[in-house]
């Protein structure tokens, strides 16, 4: 039952290609129980999504530059005029708390962004555990434990072995943000090289622990094709190579990338 609309927050949902999952995402959107208006954001409107928008009732933004993801997700973050904004991704569903939850953590304090928790998910939205997700569980545990906030040697422990922060559960503050933006010199870890240069420049992280955000890895992601062509290899060193001396960041990425 729905109990409270956010006036200032928007969901801005990620849309590209045929996504058999796009309309379970929208349908997890509608069902928050604190409402919030929902777009589709694309650079690629097609039949396809014209019916999944007409069919959930949102609207569609079509982004008139098509180019790198990063202009996608630029456009997506400022095309509602929202204060809040959570970049919904198509293949991925949200708890009916996502919202709430999020919204109570930056009720706690200021915050750049507020990330939740995550668990994967197969196509049919069962819960699934991976090699890496298990990693990564574990490195928000060891570094993070049961914080509601993250900032200085803290979050940069968090952002050190890995990207442990998955997009789509994330929602940004743009009254925090200023000018930000994200980076086109990444096609793979966009929103890590994101998350670093907000850390670096002294940014607070909110944090609602739940794993609130259901992810999926499957052969129709863009993550599935930028593991196939050696993108997110490449992209994985040279944010490691950030964290640590090169020795040691070779030799974490080779144990970070034998989890894939």
């Amino acid at each position: 039952m729905t109990v409270a609309h956010a006036p200032d927050h928007a969901f801005a949902v990620l849309a590209y290609g045929n996504s058999p999952f796009l309309e379970g995402c929208l349908a997890s959107l509608a069902a928050q129980t604190v409402t919030s208006r929902i777009v589709i954001a694309t650079s690629t409107p097609s039949e396809f999504i014209a019916g999944a928008a007409l069919r959930a009732g949102v609207p569609i933004c079509a982004n008139p530059v098509r180019g790198t993801i990063a202009n996608d997700w630029n456009f997506g973050l400022r095309a509602t005029g929202a204060r809040y904004v959570t970049l919904a991704h198509q293949d991925d569903t949200y708890a009916p708390t996502f919202l709430a939850e999020t919204l109570a953590a930056f009720g706690d304090g200021a915050g750049a962004l507020c990330f939740s928790g995550y668990q994967e998910i197969d196509d049919a939205g069962a819960a699934i555990s991976s090699k890496i997700s298990r990693v990564k569980h574990l490195i928000e545990a060891i570094t993070l434990g049961a914080s509601r906030s993250a900032s200085g040697w803290r979050l940069r422990a968090f952002l050190s072995f890995g990207n442990p922060l998955p997009c789509s559960s994330v929602t940004y503050d743009l009254s925090q943000l200023g000018d930000f933006s994200f980076s086109a010199d990444f096609a793979s870890n966009l929103d890590w090289d994101a998350w670093w240069r907000q850390m670096t420049s002294g940014a607070t992280f909110r944090r609602a622990p739940g794993r609130l955000v259901g992810r999926r890895h499957n052969q129709m992601t863009e993550t599935s094709r930028l593991l196939k062509d050696g993108t997110r290899r490449r992209e994985d060193l040279a944010m490691f190579r950030r964290a640590w001396p090169r020795p040691m960041a070779d030799l974490i990425a080779r144990f970070y990338q034998a989890g894939y």
